[in-house]
């Protein structure tokens, strides 16, 4: 948008100044789709609108289907698009953190407390096994590794050898 459209006059009477807020408003989303067709292209760009408009006239579902499919595969219309996220998705993101803290790691109680205490030492055992496993899983890496190395390490000592024969 402009530096003229930018500024609002001072002499604008509160009534004028909505109008001119929503004629901004209004120009900056044109601006912003103008870019993203400008990256993207029209969503009925090339061919697409031909073919819709003789689906209308052959049959009045195809058409309609066509336009759907069109719109919906375009993206400019898509949740693929980078620039633009789903007006609900930071709800949804808020509805998810909300039921994360309430459940928390552990869960929230049961209300039965010989239920609760075994599915703590249940979940404590989990964690241990878990934990062992992952240090497992880092020493079976350091013996690959070593086992790389050592490899590498003679075959480069046999070209060495057979580099000094030679």
């Amino acid at each position: 948008m402009s530096a003229a459209y930018s500024a609002v006059p001072s002499d604008l009477s509160p009534d004028l100044v909505r109008r001119w807020e929503k004629l901004r408003r209004k120009e900056m989303r044109r601006e912003a789709r103008h870019r993203l067709w400008a990256s993207y292209g029209h969503p009925l760009r090339g061919w697409r609108l031909p073919v819709m408009i003789l689906g209308f006239i052959v049959f009045w579902p195809i058409g309609l289907a066509l336009l759907g499919y069109f719109y919906w595969r375009s993206h400019s219309m898509s949740c693929n698009t980078a620039g633009w996220k789903a007006p609900w998705t930071a709800w949804k993101e808020r509805a998810r953190e909300t039921i994360r803290g309430a459940a928390g790691p552990a869960y929230a109680p049961s209300g039965n407390i010989a239920f609760d205490e075994y599915r703590e030492g249940v979940l404590k055992r989990l964690e241990e096994e878990r934990r062992q496993l992952d240090a497992q899983a880092a020493e079976f890496g350091d013996f690959v590794r070593n086992l790389r190395r050592a490899k590498d390490q003679e075959e480069f000592d046999r070209f060495m050898a057979g580099r000094a024969r030679g």
